[in-house]
């Protein structure tokens, strides 16, 4: 067979992952899937065709590792298309949380979730934040505790994942940023993702609101008050875990030093106001707790909280319980109902206290779950 043949074999491999016109009319007609579908699978077909290229020349190099995380990413994106074209049932009226079928409430009650960031999700020009996480968390709870036109607040916004979350699922969003830089990307990012939004969806301009405030969230309820705002939803954050960032915990180079090399923000800010720069651990959780106490006056009444926190090994190799010790603080003026884990699995992984300690990649996270009284 001549050179020729041989690469018009692999294209023609390559095309085999292009579903058929008369496949994709087939799955339209499909009573369990949604009439749209061959319009959903033709949206993710590219970003699928890409990861298969990819994983194929991973595999081709030798490269293993690689490789084997893209087939993860590969069937995650996979199983995604499948979750958005069939059909989820039938929405019961009285549901006055969310706007979810019976089928899609199941899905979001699961106790552990894996998010891994895509680099799609963070713009090159605001890598600068140290620490945030993927719009896709925010969009799992968000689309669970509010619903459609409802409001959500995030008192410490960071760059804007939450925000960028209720664009995705029309809510309207509040946030509080400490760090200017930080809030002004979180305003660019969300104009800029709705734009794309808009134009791909061919969707006229979205009537939600998106309000980012730079100030200090000790400030929230005057703000709130000032600016003649509703009532929030439900809150969906992530506060500093206390002083992890700025303090050292080993010498193998971390992520996060690695990132310091490259000119990037080894911790949110110097401000004093910053709960990241506060040293004393019960001043720390203490201060915290007063900060959402304050911000439930402008929560509906038995809304939501979704607190993301992360219990932390600090200098001296000590664990603290930070997530634990919070939620027990706060208990006493929000109700705790649950928890769930939100897991990493593509997190760099260093080689801690090798060869005579114990000490464990921490690659997951508690999102804790308080309600309104």
């Amino acid at each position: 067979m001549s050179e020729n043949q041989l690469n018009s074999k692999k294209k023609g491999k390559q095309k085999r992952w292009v579903i058929p016109k008369e496949i994709l009319d087939e799955i339209d007609k499909n009573p369990n899937f949604k009439s749209n579908s061959s319009d959903i699978i033709n949206r993710k077909n590219n970003e699928i065709l890409d990861l298969v290229n990819e994983t194929r020349k991973l595999f081709e190099k030798g490269d293993f590792i690689n490789s084997a995380k893209l087939f993860r990413l590969l069937a995650k994106e996979t199983r995604e298309i499948q979750y958005k074209c069939e059909k989820k049932g039938e929405y019961d009226e009285r549901n006055s949380l969310n706007n979810l079928t019976g089928k899609e409430w199941l899905r979001h009650t699961k106790s552990w979730l894996i998010v891994d960031g895509k680099p799609s999700d963070i713009p090159k020009e605001i890598k600068n934040h140290p620490a945030s996480y993927p719009p896709a968390l925010a969009r799992h709870f968000i689309e669970f505790f509010s619903k459609e036109g409802d409001w959500v607040f995030d008192p410490f916004l960071g760059i804007g994942s939450t925000l960028v979350a209720c664009r995705d699922l029309d809510r309207n969003c509040f946030g509080i940023e400490l760090n200017p830089e930080y809030a002004s990307y979180a305003q660019k990012r969300s104009v800029d993702n709705q734009k794309t939004l808009d134009s791909f969806f061919n969707k006229e301009e979205s009537k939600t609101q998106y309000i980012v405030i730079n100030d200090d969230c000790r400030n929230t309820v005057k703000i709130w008050k000032e600016m003649k705002l509703p009532k929030m939803k439900c809150v969906v954050t992530s506060p500093p875990y206390w002083n992890m960032l700025g303090t050292s915990r080993g010498g193998v180079k971390s992520a996060l030093k690695q990132r310091v090399e490259q000119g990037f923000d080894e911790k949110y800010s110097d401000d004093e106001k910053d709960f990241g720069n506060i040293d004393d651990y019960d001043k720390y959780l203490n201060n915290l707790s007063e900060i959402f106490s304050n911000i439930s006056q402008i929560v509906e009444k038995e809304g939501y909280f979704i607190i993301i926190l992360q219990n932390i090994r600090d200098k001296e190799g000590n664990m603290r319980p930070v997530a634990w010790d919070f939620a027990k603080i706060l208990g006493k003026n929000l109700s705790l109902k649950q928890e769930f884990i939100w897991c990493q699995d593509q997190k760099f992984m260093g080689i801690w206290g090798y060869p005579t300690t114990y000490i464990s990649n921490v690659h997951h996270h508690y999102c804790l779950v308080f309600q309104n009284l």
